[in-house]
């Protein structure tokens, strides 16, 4: 009888472990920023590494391009462990399939800075640009400085 409870215990967590949907691991490669209806390209000095699944799931991180997200509210430092902010809270609010067949998965939630100085959690909009099953961009908006970004992604190989 032991065997039998041992053996769907065993079922659960191999179904539970292998049942999540994978992270995809990816660079971005082009940043665009909106600031009073205009349009324009950033660069930064190192490479912004983004972790993402269609389920919302998010970590960026790069601290110079996360200090810009945050409005300089996020004092993030490169090369420590204050270097990332992961979205937490997501709540998928709306999602649109395009003529061209990608699919915009739009998420609201908090994007949680860690910093040295405590912790900054704006409430964010973040739309997922799919391709079949791939994460290609991403659109950030922070709520409380109203910047908006746009994410070009490349998946690491």
């Amino acid at each position: 009888m032991k065997k039998q409870y041992l053996l769907i215990i065993l079922f659960l967590c191999f179904y539970k472990n292998y049942g999540q949907e994978p992270i995809q691991e990816s660079f971005v490669s082009k940043t665009l920023v909106n600031i009073d209806e205009e349009w324009s390209e950033l660069n930064f000095g190192s490479m912004v590494n983004v972790s993402s699944n269609s389920k919302g799931q998010l970590k960026i991180t790069n601290a110079e391009f996360l200090t810009d997200l945050s409005g300089g509210k996020a004092k993030m430092l490169e090369g420590s462990a204050y270097n990332s902010a992961e979205f937490s809270s997501q709540t998928l609010t709306k999602e649109k399939t395009e003529k061209n067949g990608l699919v915009n998965l739009t998420y609201e939630g908090k994007l949680i800075f860690k910093t040295h100085d405590g912790v900054y959690a704006p409430s964010s909009k973040i739309i997922f640009i799919v391709n079949r099953a791939d994460i290609i961009g991403l659109r950030i908006l922070n709520n409380e400085n109203r910047k908006e970004y746009v994410l070009s992604l490349e998946i690491k190989e």
